[in-house]
């Protein structure tokens, strides 16, 4: 089993067999990743750790949940295998960050487009990834296909969506500085056209 990485909710091994295992982090862990990343803590207090934790692991919880119930087909998840409250296995997958270094200008924007067209259909079906973060909670499966590989902050509620949508979060850096430059315009331009509650 070979460790991958770390983010504030879980810790992913290759096991070597086409699937990941995503082990939800200890809250030492957690509070290790949290304190690394949110440096120099102005906009993330120290004493605010505790509470993104128990944030973190609730949502993880619900959005846990929300797979196990949905009716969309999970190889859009990475046919997630659930093996406790919050553990699960997964299809391997690249990251879109790592993904879209090596495409063109014109095959970005097909991706772009495609990434675009999930999300239509996951707001459909009412359940949509927290932040729409691109190049990190969605990657390339092994059929070349977008797919959502980070289900730790799923919100299905139509308040929450229609919320979200609002806000347009795919407009902020923390989600654009996750795919290279050139995508970046053309990315921001055709989601503010073609995500909307519906």
């Amino acid at each position: 089993m070979k460790y991958l990485g770390r983010g504030w909710q879980y810790t992913v091994y290759d096991l070597g067999n086409g699937k990941v295992l995503k082990k939800y982090n200890t809250r030492l862990q957690a509070y290790s990743i949290m304190f690394r990343q949110t440096f120099p803590w102005t906009r993330h207090p120290i004493w605010k750790l505790p509470k993104y934790y128990r944030g973190c692991r609730n949502t993880a919880l619900d959005s846990i949940k929300k797979i196990k119930e949905t009716k969309m087909d999970t190889a859009l998840f990475g046919n997630p295998k659930v093996l406790n409250q919050l553990d699960y296995e997964q299809d391997k997958a690249i990251p879109l960050h790592v993904y879209f270094k090596k495409l063109s200008l014109d095959e970005g924007k097909k991706k772009i487009d495609e990434f675009i067209s999930l999300n239509q259909k996951f707001i459909k079906n009412r359940l949509i990834d927290k932040s729409f973060l691109i190049g990190k909670n969605y990657g390339i499966n092994s059929k070349g296909e977008i797919i959502l590989i980070d289900i730790g902050e799923l919100y299905s509620s139509d308040e929450s969506i229609k919320r979200q949508i609002g806000l347009k979060p795919w407009d902020i850096y923390y989600v654009t500085s996750t795919i290279p430059k050139r995508f970046r315009s053309y990315f921001v331009e055709e989601m503010n056209k073609n995500i909307e509650f519906c």
